[in-house]
């Protein structure tokens, strides 16, 4: 009996997503909601200098980009 290959339209979309454990917890929910709403799928979040600092993109190309919070509000996000 032969194996099946399963057509790839099949296989449920998996995220990759790395989020130090030291984050705030609400602040990394905001994070996670905007790459959602922008189909954003691979990223790490990790503690920055007051804020959260997330990478994404390829290894050769990363982008950079800072979660700037004020009293639980994300009130910056700035691009590197």
């Amino acid at each position: 009996m032969s194996r099946r290959r399963i057509p790839s339209h099949f296989i449920q979309r998996q995220y990759m997503i790395r989020i130090d454990k030291s984050l705030n917890e609400f602040e990394v929910m905001i994070v996670v909601e905007h790459y959602k709403e922008r189909g954003i799928e691979y990223y790490e979040l990790l503690p920055g200098n007051r804020c959260i600092w997330a990478t994404r993109g390829s290894s050769s190309c990363p982008i950079n980009e800072y979660f700037i919070f004020n009293e639980g509000r994300l009130v910056d996000i700035q691009i590197d």
